[in-house]
């Protein structure tokens, strides 16, 4: 059965069902990464994956701006509570965004693997891995 939701556009970013139990967000080059779009991104990432444990790839573009105060918070708390996130991987391009992307999933663990990538190949690659080790519900 197909989802009725296959993308949704959020403030900062486009969220896609790309495959079955396999979401993309793709960051807006203008985002603007604050404590409030977090919530609004899980909220459409579920919406899109039908309510149905995923893998997340995550792409944040080379112009993104790093509001460093969000990363104060555990923004994935509510994903790793739900089981809703099976994996993600997040594709940051700029040394300072990759490096802060690690920091943050070092420090904030969660109940899926997450890694962070400076290749989107690379991410895809290890996010289809991931979703072959786990079947479907």
């Amino acid at each position: 059965m197909r989802n009725a939701v296959q993308r949704i556009d959020t403030s900062t970013a486009s969220i896609e069902l790309i495959a079955p139990r396999f979401v993309e967000q793709r960051y807006k080059s203008d985002a603007r990464i604050v404590t409030g779009v977090f919530d609004e991104n899980r909220k459409a990432r579920w919406k899109v994956a039908g309510g149905v444990p995923c893998v997340v790839l995550i792409i944040l573009p080379a112009e993104l701006q790093l509001h460093t105060p969000s990363t104060n918070e555990d923004h994935y708390r509510a994903d790793s509570a739900a089981r809703s996130i099976i994996a993600l991987a997040v594709v940051a391009q700029t040394m300072a965004v990759n490096t802060a992307a690690k920091f943050y999933f070092r420090y904030y663990a969660q109940a899926f693997e997450a890694r962070v990538f400076d290749d989107e190949e690379d991410a895809r690659a290890w996010l289809l891995e991931e979703l072959e080790r786990v079947p479907p519900r």
